[in-house]
């Protein structure tokens, strides 16, 4: 059907940061059942959904935390692979309530690394989001 009809979907991400410890920030990250590596939290927008709501809610379903204030844009991006036009805003939440908890069902671990001591397993668009958000390298158009 995608092949046909050429969709164009919408999706989201968070960057969601842990300033606690000014001196060593992390950021959450997720691991799937049913994907490899670490990612950021996120998922598609729904009808009647804005992007904001859209990630709010995704970080609430995925590791039960409340991002009530105000996120900041960072970026939107396309993919194209395999016929699909996709795209993805992400947005770094740099406050938020609550404790980070996998289901255990789609989320299998959910937990914060520091930005200086990331793990090997990162998915390549994790990695290349957060070399963006720490200024290694531009900002893309693609995902």
């Amino acid at each position: 059907w995608h092949q046909i009809a050429r969709p164009l979907t919408m999706g989201v991400r968070a960057i969601v940061i842990d300033d606690s410890d000014p001196a060593n920030p992390s950021v959450l990250l997720i691991r799937h059942s049913y994907v490899v590596g670490e990612h950021l939290p996120g998922g598609g927008v729904g009808r009647g959904e804005t992007l904001v709501d859209a990630m709010r809610r995704e970080v609430r379903e995925e590791v039960g935390l409340i991002a009530d204030r105000p996120a900041q844009p960072f970026g939107i991006y396309a993919r194209f692979r395999n016929g699909a036009s996709d795209h993805v805003a992400v947005f770094v939440v740099p406050s938020w309530s609550g404790s980070p908890k996998a289901d255990g069902v789609e989320i299998v671990e959910a937990r914060f690394f520091p930005l200086d001591r990331l793990p090997a397993g990162l998915s390549p668009a994790t990695r290349r989001r957060l070399e963006e958000f720490l200024g290694h390298r531009p900002v893309a158009e693609r995902w």
